[in-house]
C-alpha cells in the first residue's frame, strides 16, 4: 500500500484550456480540484491545443485559484500531443497531472520515464482517468508502474461506449429501463478495490444529465459517496457546492463518530472488541470510520 496523506477530493471539475473566459472564471470556484484542461475539452487541432496551453500558462503563473489543488489533464498516451503535453506540465505551479485513456502499466512506465526526463519534480503527483475495460482489467499493475500515482478517477461516459451500453442514451427504450448506472457497477468496485488497496483517493466521474435536475445530481453523488467515493468529478460548476455538502461529514454523522469513539477510548481492555452504544453493536470496523469521518472533517 502507498503512504499516501489525506487528500480532500470531494469535487473536481474540468475546465477548457483554450477558453480564457471560462479560465479566469474558474479562479473563484471553491472546488477541491480544478482540473484545467488540454484534452476533451479542447478541440482536437493543433491549433487549438497550442492555444490552450498558452492560456494556461499565463493564468497559473499570473494570480492564485481558490480551489485547493490546481490538475491539468493532459491528452492520453495514444494521442499525437501527448509527450508535449508532460514536457509542458512539469514547467507549471500545478499539483497534479490527470492522465486520461491510460489502458496497461506500459502507458504509466512511459508517463513515469517522460516525467523524470523533463525534470518534473518530485511533489507533482498524477491521476489517472480510468475509462475503458482495458484499463480495469490491468488497472492492478498500472498503478503499480508509476510512485507518482496517488489517485483514480472512473469515467463512465467512455467505458459506456466502450462496452457498447445504452445506458449514455437519452431516448427510446434504454432511457425509461429502471437501471441506475448499473453497467457502471463492475468498474466503481473494481476502481475502489484498487484505490483502497493502494492507498489511492477515488474519484468517481458522474455521467451527463440535465443541468436543471438538481435532485438527480445529489442523488447520483450520494450513491457515489455510499459506494466509498472520496469524491465526484462533474460536468458544471452549478454543483461544485452541492458535491461539497454531499462529501463533508455531516452534523449527525459527526456526533456517531464522537459516540463511537468515546466508547471505544473508554473500553475494558478485559472485555470483547464489540460493544453497544446508544442501543447498537459497535465493532472495531465502526471504529475506523468513525476515525475517517472526524479525520476528514478536521482536514476541512
Amino acid at each position: 500500500m502507498k503512504n499516501a496523506s489525506l487528500r480532500v477530493r470531494r469535487s473536481l471539475v474540468p475546465t477548457p484550456g483554450n477558453v480564457e473566459a471560462m479560465v479566469e472564471k474558474a479562479r473563484s470556484f471553491p472546488v477541491d480540484v480544478l482540473m484545467l484542461d488540454l484534452e476533451d475539452g479542447v478541440p482536437n487541432t493543433d491549433e487549438a491545443k497550442s492555444r490552450a496551453r498558452t492560456v494556461l500558462e499565463k493564468a497559473l503563473t499570473s494570480s492564485a485559484f481558490a480551489t485547493r489543488e490546481r490538475a491539468i489533464r493532459i491528452n492520453g498516451p495514444h494521442s499525437k500531443w501527448f509527450m508535449e503535453d508532460l514536457a509542458y506540465v512539469v514547467r507549471l505551479p500545478i499539483e497534479t497531472v490527470v492522465v486520461p485513456m491510460v489502458r496497461d502499466a506500459q502507458d504509466l512506465m512511459v508517463v513515469e520515464r517522460a516525467l523524470t526526463s523533463f525534470g518534473a519534480p518530485d511533489t507533482l503527483g498524477v491521476v489517472l482517468l480510468i475509462e475503458t475495460p482495458a484499463a480495469v482489467l490491468n488497472l492492478h499493475e498500472m498503478v503499480k508502474a508509476s510512485p507518482r500515482t496517488n489517485g483514480l478517477i472512473s469515467g463512465g461516459l467512455d467505458y459506456a461506449s466502450e462496452t457498447h451500453s445504452l445506458s449514455i442514451i437519452p431516448v427510446g427504450a434504454a432511457s425509461r429501463l429502471p437501471l441506475h448506472d448499473q453497467d457502471l457497477l463492475y468498474m466503481r468496485q473494481h476502481v475502489l478495490a484498487v484505490a483502497r488497496a493502494y492507498g489511492l483517493s477515488a474519484i468517481d466521474a458522474l455521467r451527463p444529465k440535465l443541468l436543471s435536475d438538481v435532485d438527480a445530481f445529489r442523488a447520483d453523488a450520494e450513491a457515489a459517496r455510499w459506494l466509498g467515493f472520496d469524491g465526484v468529478d462533474f460536468y458544471h460548476p452549478s454543483f461544485i457546492d452541492i458535491a461539497n455538502d454531499v462529501f463533508t461529514p455531516s452534523e449527525e454523522e459527526l456526533v456517531w463518530a464522537d459516540q463511537i469513539l468515546g466508547a471505544n477510548a473508554a473500553a475494558d481492555p478485559t472485555r470483547p472488541a464489540s460493544r453497544t452504544v446508544a442501543g447498537r453493536a459497535v465493532l472495531p470496523q465502526h471504529v475506523e470510520i468513525a476515525r475517517r469521518l472526524k479525520e476528514l472533517s478536521a482536514a476541512l
